[in-house]
């Protein structure tokens, strides 16, 4: 029977092809929507848990978080690193780390900081930084520039890879981060103390003047010591006007809340396409069944029983079903391999093969889906013919 299901399909193969690529199409649709919006609520709830507040100079607080967690957007100007010492000497962390954006290696940002900013994150190979003019980076940005322990690179003025170089202070590759699956992959973390000094070389801005950024940070990653200090701090430095604290939670929430309003629409919008996608299947089957009745009256006459063609017909369709929601996965995997450049820009690295148990079950009820138009079709022929067996 599965021989001669295969037979059939390959004799209507245009019909065939049509069905499997509507079912395709659909499927995919909704397995990448769920996918993309699973990945990027969890990228974003993993992140900030560890710090439980931000200092920087006033401004936006929800750039002030992605700058600081995701490494994305400008920082929004810089402060005194006096203001680290203080807090170290409060007594009220648990830990204070510096934070300073300003250059890039390529498409990859430079984060000055201190080895505590990585903590918790794995060496693939070499060992931390600890010395100024030394650099870890990220995985993505190590597989795409083809770099090893050992390696100098040479870093560019401003965040975009294209201002002046600092030719005269490379920066030499002391380690290489496990890949994290995070914005942690993309960028070059170096202490900042190293950004200081590369300034300190001084270079021409696009007015032809010296910049120099040594004694200054753009933002401070704190952990309090209990809830107690927490609020200490928060009034003792959310009271000035030129700082912004944030908790970096709360502030992701809120960006989590708007991914959630997002991603109902987005749902929505798959629930449309699939239902367009059933009557898109069922209009297409059942023309397929109608057109099919010659050859099923001429089987019952040649005495096949209706149970044996109902069986070649649910072979053929769900081998169709089947082989769409399989190629909905694999075609969900290549888009999110396109997408990852997108996402990235938010600070999100997708997993290209992370597949979700709840896709499964969408790839499934799919196949389900695909199946039920010819499961109707044949039982009411089954009745009009009067005999099943």
């Amino acid at each position: 029977m599965l021989k001669f299901a295969l037979k059939n399909m390959a004799v209507h193969r245009a019909r065939v092809v049509l069905v499997a690529l509507s079912i395709v199409l659909s499927a995919c649709v909704a397995l990448l929507s769920f996918n993309i919006a699973q990945q990027v609520n969890e990228g974003i709830v993993s992140t900030a848990a560890y710090y439980d507040l931000i200092i920087g100079p006033s401004g936006s607080a929800t750039q002030l978080a992605m700058n600081t967690l995701f490494f994305t957007d400008e920082p929004l100007g810089t402060l005194d690193y006096a203001y680290v010492e203080e807090i170290e000497n409060s007594g009220l962390a648990n830990a204070v780390v510096p934070f300073t954006m300003g250059d890039s290696f390529g498409s990859a940002k430079i984060v000055g900081t201190t080895a505590d900013f990585l903590a918790g994150k794995s060496l693939a190979s070499g060992e931390m930084f600890s010395a100024t003019y030394e650099a870890v980076v990220g995985s993505a940005v190590a597989r795409q520039y083809g770099l090893n322990v050992g390696d100098e690179i040479v870093t560019s003025h401003g965040l975009t890879g294209t201002g002046s170089e600092h030719e005269a202070a490379p920066l030499t590759v002391t380690g290489i981060l496990q890949a994290t699956g995070t914005a942690y992959d993309n960028v070059v973390f170096t202490h900042f103390e190293t950004v200081w000094a590369v300034h300190s070389q001084g270079h021409a801005d696009e007015a032809g003047e010296e910049t120099h950024a040594e004694g200054e940070i753009c933002a401070i990653l704190v952990k309090s010591k209990s809830f107690n200090d927490y609020y200490r701090l928060l009034d003792a430095y959310g009271e000035n006007a030129s700082l912004l604290c944030i908790n970096p939670s709360t502030v992701l929430r809120e960006v989590l809340e708007q991914v959630d309003t997002s991603s109902k629409i987005v749902y929505a919008l798959c629930a449309v396409v699939l239902l367009m996608n059933i009557v898109v299947v069922s209009v297409i089957t059942l023309l397929n069944m109608y057109d099919a009745q010659k050859e099923i009256a001429l089987m019952r006459l040649i005495g096949i029983s209706m149970r044996r063609i109902a069986q070649l017909y649910l072979i053929q369709n769900g081998l169709i079903g089947l082989a769409g929601s399989l190629l909905a996965l694999l075609c969900k995997h290549l888009l999110l391999g396109l997408m990852g450049n997108l996402v990235a820009s938010m600070g999100i690295v997708l997993n290209v093969w992370r597949t979700y148990p709840l896709e499964w079950a969408i790839a499934g009820a799919v196949f389900a889906l695909s199946v039920l138009p010819t499961m109707a079709r044949i039982f009411a022929m089954a009745r009009k013919d009067g005999l099943t067996a």
